[in-house]
C-alpha cells in the first residue's frame, strides 16, 4: 500500500534542523531546489505552470554547496525528505526528463503571476555539492537538542571571578528578527538562554554544582529555524552564544 502523495504545502511548510561547525548544505540551495519541486506539484494538481517541471532524476541529482562557519541544513534530514520527494514525482510518471511531455502545459506568459505566500518558485541552476551526505532543510531556528560531549568538564569549584557577563546581560539581551528569510525558532533559543542565565548566576555565587550548561554545550547546541514567520537573526544569535561560551569557559579552567 503506497503513501500518500505529496502536496505543494507538505513542501513548502517542511522544517529541517540546522547545524553549525560542521558540514550542512546551503540553505539558499536547498530552498531554491524546493522551490521547484513545489511549483511542478502545483502544476500537477491543475494550478499554473511556471516553468519546467522537475523529474526524479534531477532531484536525485541534484548538488548543494555545503557550510561550516554558517549555519546549514541538516544533512541527513534533506536526504531523506529528497528520497521520499522521488518516490512521489517517479509515481506521479515524472521519473525522469522525458516524462515530461506528458505534463501539463505552459500557461498563456501576459505578465507575471502573483508571488506565493513563500515567494515566487525560482528555477535557478543548481549549486553543486562538494562533500557526501545528504541536505537538510530547516525552518529557521537553531533547533534540536544539544549534543553531550563525554568527559566534557564542569565547571570547578573556588572562588568566583570578576564577571565579564552577568546574568542579566543574558535575560535582557535582544535579537533582531527575521522575516522571509530565515531564523532561529525564538522559543527554543528563549529557553535556552533560559538555561544559560541559571548557570552564570550560579557561577557567580560560587555553586557550580546546580550549573546545568557547560561552554561546550552552548557551542554545540542547535535550533530548529523558521521561514514562513517571524525568527532570530541566525548571525546575532551565535555571535552572543560565541560570547557566552567563552564566558562559561573561564570557570572550567583551573584557578591559580
Amino acid at each position: 500500500m503506497g503513501t500518500m502523495p505529496l502536496t505543494p504545502a507538505d513542501i513548502r511548510e517542511k522544517k529541517f534542523h540546522t547545524v553549525r561547525l560542521r558540514p550542512g548544505y546551503n540553505e539558499q540551495d536547498v530552498d531554491e531546489l524546493l522551490d521547484r519541486i513545489e511549483a511542478t506539484l502545483v502544476a500537477l494538481e491543475g494550478g499554473p505552470r511556471k516553468g519546467p517541471l522537475i523529474t526524479a532524476e534531477e532531484v536525485r541529482n541534484s548538488r548543494f554547496r555545503t557550510t561550516r562557519l554558517s549555519p546549514g541544513y541538516r544533512e541527513d534530514e534533506v536526504d531523506d525528505f529528497l528520497d521520499l520527494v522521488i518516490a512521489d514525482l517517479t509515481e506521479r510518471g515524472l521519473g525522469r526528463p522525458g516524462d515530461q511531455r506528458h505534463s501539463p502545459p505552459l500557461p498563456p506568459r501576459h505578465g507575471s503571476d502573483p508571488a506565493a505566500s513563500r515567494g515566487t518558485p525560482e528555477t535557478h541552476g543548481r549549486a553543486e555539492r562538494y562533500e557526501a551526505g545528504g541536505p537538510e532543510r530547516a525552518a529557521r531556528s537553531r533547533a534540536g537538542s544539544s549534543h553531550a560531549r563525554s568527559g566534557t568538564p564542569h565547571p570547578r569549584s573556588g572562588p568566583p571571578r570578576p564577571a565579564l557577563m552577568t546574568p542579566r546581560d543574558i535575560r535582557e539581551q535582544q535579537f533582531a528578527t527575521t522575516r522571509l528569510t530565515t531564523g532561529y525558532n525564538e522559543q527554543e533559543v528563549d529557553d535556552f538562554l533560559d538555561r544559560a542565565e541559571f548557570t552564570l548566576d550560579m557561577l557567580q555565587r560560587g555553586r557550580p554544582d546546580q550549573a546545568t550548561l557547560t561552554a561546550a554545550e552552548v557551542e554545540r547546541v542547535q535550533f530548529a529555524t523558521t521561514r514562513a514567520r517571524p525568527g532570530y537573526d541566525p548571525a546575532q544569535v551565535d555571535h552572543f552564544l560565541d560570547v557566552l561560551a567563552e564566558e562559561l569557559r573561564r570557570y572550567e579552567q583551573p584557578h591559580w
